[in-house]
Formats: C-alpha cells, structure tokens, sequence
C-alpha cells in the first residue's frame, strides 16, 4: 500500500482559486514576516493532509440503506447510487489534485483486479475533480493505467451528487453498498477496504 493520509474536500476550493491565489500572494509576499508565513504554511499542510478519519456523519450511515443518488459515467452514461441489479457497488472517491490519492487508485485498481473474477461486485473511481480538469483526468487514468474500474465524473468538483449523499468530507474515501441499498463500509484510503472486502467477499 502506498502512502496513508487523506485531503480535505476544502482543499478543492484553494485549488480553484490558485490562480487569485498567486497574483494576492505576489502582493503580500514581502509583508509577511517569517513567523506569519510559517504559521499559513502550516495551515496549508493542515488543510491538505486532513485527519484522515471518517467524519461522525458518515460513520453513521453503516448498516443504512442508502438515499438516492446518480454516479455519472465518464462515458455519459449513469447509474443510481441504489442497487437496482443486486451487485455490491464499491466506491472510491478521488481527485487529480489529492496527493493522496495518486496511491490510493493504484492501490484500488490492483483490488479491483483481484475482483475483476467477482460478477457480484462492481468497481467505480468517483472524480472530484473540476468540470475543467477533466483533461488532467483522463491522462492521470491513461497514465496509471487504470482501466479495471468504472470511472464516475460528474465534473461538480466536491458538491459531486454521490459524495454529499455519502458525507465525504476528505478523500481517498471508500463506501461499500451492498446488493440490497445498505451501507455496509466507509472508511478514508484503500487499505481497509482491502481487508472488508477479503473477511466479506473472498475470492474464489
């Protein structure tokens, strides 16, 4: 497994905003004394690095049945959020510009292998990302390979449909849904999804 952590989904809008961001920065540079620079350098590490534990409001959504919502396809196609075919659904909510997910889909496209055998379980990588980054998307899935999963992009960045729904608030996040609606897993990175899904669904 590759490096642990998680980004919160704030960090999102300060990455919207880098542009206004360096142009205010190029001002305010020489006002700011060494410890005040430190000090928003630490913010900053904060604020991407996360806690990287899953937030009450999504804790509580185990063992529920799942509201609705729509996972939009790369493709055009999408689907609902609630089985309507009986099959697991296993979702990993990622972003181009979370240093933690890089690992983190590498990690998943290797479990999404190891299940590729399994009818019953379907794999989807939700984006995150920006309507405009969706360049940056498609060569970070050529890049890596990552062509075992369904990749879901609805271009909204953080009010993605499906990840309000799920209460994500940091990423990489991993939800499982089961055949009948019910949240059975949520957790932030790829390694404990690896072991829910082998003490749950044992390859054959």
């Amino acid at each position: 497994m590759k490096m642990s952590g998680g980004c919160t989904a704030r960090s999102s809008r300060r990455h919207g905003e880098a542009g206004r961001g360096r142009a205010l920065g190029a001002r305010l540079r020489w006002r700011l004394s060494p410890f005040r620079f430190l000090a928003i350098a630490c913010l900053v590490v904060m604020l991407c690095s996360g806690c990287a534990t899953v937030s009450p409001a999504a804790k509580s959504l185990v063992g529920k049945p799942v509201t609705e919502g729509r996972l939009m396809l790369l493709s055009g196609d999408d689907v609902s959020l609630v089985p309507d075919d009986g099959r697991t659904k296993v979702l990993l909510f990622w972003a181009t510009w979370c240093p933690y997910s890089k690992g983190a889909i590498e990690d998943y496209e290797s479990l999404a292998r190891e299940y590729a055998g399994r009818d019953d379980l379907l794999f989807y990588a939700v984006s995150i990302d920006r309507n405009e980054d969706i360049s940056v998307l498609e060569s970070r899935i050529s890049e890596q390979d990552l062509k075992t999963m369904q990749h879901v992009f609805s271009g909204n960045d953080i009010q993605d449909e499906a990840f309000l729904s799920l209460h994500g608030n940091t990423i990489p996040y991993a939800v499982v849904i089961d055949g009948r609606g019910t949240v059975k897993f949520v957790d932030i990175g790829v390694s404990g999804l690896s072991s829910f899904l082998s003490e749950s669904y044992s390859t054959r």
